[in-house]
């Protein structure tokens, strides 16, 4: 068993083999922060004679956005490698994730429209957690709950600070903007009155010219 632990997030990792078919067991949490080594574990998964690859999600109770994405491209990739990749047996709530993001209902083996989602009033509620996912996790069982809230909490705040500092770099990107307008709009300032000296700089030497012939 492999685990990926990352900023609080806990997933176990299972691999088995048989014949050409391989199952990926998924245990805890999968996000953002824990994809990345998921991702190359799928990618080194599909080599051999592997033509079946199945993510068991029996267990896994929770996956956000980049997970689904992180699985979207995994069975794309089978699909170009000729390995069928599956997800089995998702929990309801995930279930609702994947048919309401485009096209990652064909994980399920299905290819319903976007808009018939099988729960239409929204998300079923994501199972209890009574106990720790490994008996050596140092998370007691009656604190599991809260440390499940606790980091849902520590990731919206990721979230936020990610929104404030696209806004930051928006405000920067605006900042740029304008200093590049007012650059050139001083460039042509300068340059139209250059021309305007030149302008009158001809007309003198013209006016010169013309009072020596008349000498």
């Amino acid at each position: 068993m492999t685990l990926f632990s990352d900023n609080g997030s806990r997933l176990y990792v299972t691999v088995h083999g048989e014949g050409n078919r391989t199952t990926v067991i998924l245990t805890g949490e999968l996000d953002m922060s824990n994809e990345a080594p998921l991702a190359q574990l799928l990618d080194t998964a599909m080599g051999g004679d592997t033509k079946h690859l199945d993510v068991q999600m029996a267990e896994l109770w929770f996956v956000d956005v980049a997970g689904v994405r992180l699985l979207l491209r995994a069975h794309q990739l089978g699909a170009d490698r000729g390995v069928e990749v599956k997800a089995c047996d998702p929990l309801p709530h995930i279930v609702w994730l994947l048919h309401i993001i485009d096209d990652a209902a064909v994980l399920l083996g299905v290819n319903a429209p976007g808009d018939m989602t099988p729960y239409p009033d929204g998300p079923p509620p994501a199972p209890r957690v009574d106990e720790p996912v490994d008996e050596d996790s140092p998370v007691p069982m009656a604190d599991a709950r809260e440390e499940r809230d606790r980091r849902a909490d520590e990731r919206d705040r990721r979230a936020d600070e990610r929104e404030e500092q696209a806004d930051d770099r928006d405000r920067l990107a605006q900042e740029r903007d304008r200093l590049v307008d007012e650059r050139q709009h001083r460039a042509s300032e300068h340059q139209r009155w250059e021309d305007i000296r030149e302008e009158l700089a001809d007309v003198r030497e013209r006016a010169l010219e013309r009072r020596e012939k008349d000498l």
